[in-house]
């Protein structure tokens, strides 16, 4: 019996320390799996962001290929502003017309835009009065291809006073935002995958709050890109017109007091104009004719004194009376 109890003990010493080193390294093993698992999720959290900056260099080099090959959006927004590589010119026109009735020239203005699929971007109009020429100034739209012809056109409804035209090339600024939508839109298609792919709530949220941003620089700009494009593909006229202040005197018909006494001195200004000018006209034959004239009658007259005393001695004189006995 003795000898059993000193048999088991070294046994049960041996089998404790065998089974305390056993939950050591199984405590140590669980210990160390939770730390990499929370490690990896970390690490899945911090990845999302670290991500994005690759996902944008990505997106730039997919967007740069994409440019390099022409791009089929590219080429789409090129054929319909340019066509065939041509520059992007942005033209407007200022042309100032007299004409005799502003307010048909006004709808005759009309009927030329609306004849070349054209309209009146706005218009200002204030008809004549009695003495008060009327005139109206119109902002117009047309086809960049049918400008001249309008211009041409709208020249016939008045005697052209002025017109002045500018073109502005925009080909870099629309080049410049071109690139930078197809960029934009590559960055954003990554970010929507990203979103897809994120494992937490906090990525999602920061991915969704960047997407919102690219999203809202894209719009901005292809508002610019479509702004750039009308203005290249319609031109704009600005027409101003006035009536002929000298047509409108003679087609409204003044009557009374003030109208008589404006008559009365526009008469009285007219001969005198008309008599200084033919004074003007006659003056330098006049002092010609003085140079000439003045002399002759200086000499003429120091003849006539020179004269005188000699064809008093030369004329007889009376003959004396003769008494009748003495003829005898």
């Amino acid at each position: 019996m003795d000898t059993r109890k000193r048999v088991l003990a070294p046994l049960l010493l041996i089998l404790a320390l065998v089974l305390g080193a056993c939950s050591a390294s199984g405590g140590s093993a669980g210990t160390a799996a939770d730390q990499a698992q929370a490690d990896g999720a970390v690490g899945m959290d911090a990845g999302a962001p670290a991500e994005q900056p690759a996902a944008d260099e990505s997106a730039a080099d997919g967007s740069e290929a994409r440019l390099a090959d022409g791009g089929v959006e590219g080429l789409v927004a090129q054929a319909a502003v340019a066509g065939d590589g041509a520059p992007l010119m942005v033209r407007t026109v200022d042309v100032e017309l007299l004409v005799e009735d502003v307010l048909e020239a006004v709808s005759r203005t009309r009927a030329a835009v609306v004849a070349v699929d054209g309209w009146v971007s706005s218009e200002e109009v204030r008809p004549g009065a009695d003495d008060d020429p009327g005139w109206a100034t119109l902002v117009l739209r047309v086809p960049s291809a049918d400008l001249d012809a309008t211009v041409t056109t709208l020249g016939d409804l008045g005697k052209v006073t002025s017109s002045r035209s500018s073109a502005e090339d925009v080909t870099t600024e629309y080049r410049d935002v071109e690139a930078r939508v197809a960029t934009l839109e590559a960055s954003a298609a990554r970010l929507r995958d990203l979103v897809q792919e994120a494992g937490s709530v906090e990525s999602i949220a920061n991915l969704e709050r960047e997407l919102a941003a690219r999203e809202a620089d894209l719009d901005a700009l292809k508002a610019r890109m479509k702004v750039l494009q009308e203005d290249v593909s319609r031109s704009t006229i600005t027409l101003h017109l006035a009536e002929d202040a000298a047509t409108l005197a003679q087609t409204v018909p003044r009557t009374g007091f003030l109208a008589g006494l404006q008559q009365g001195w526009a008469a009285f200004t007219a001969s005198v104009t008309l008599l200084l000018t033919a004074l003007g006209g006659v003056l330098p034959f006049a002092v010609v004719a003085a140079l000439v004239a003045l002399p002759l009658l200086a000499w003429r007259r120091r003849v006539r004194r020179g004269t005188r005393p000699g064809s008093r001695e030369a004329s007889p004189g009376p003959s004396p009376a003769v008494p009748d006995g003495a003829a005898d």
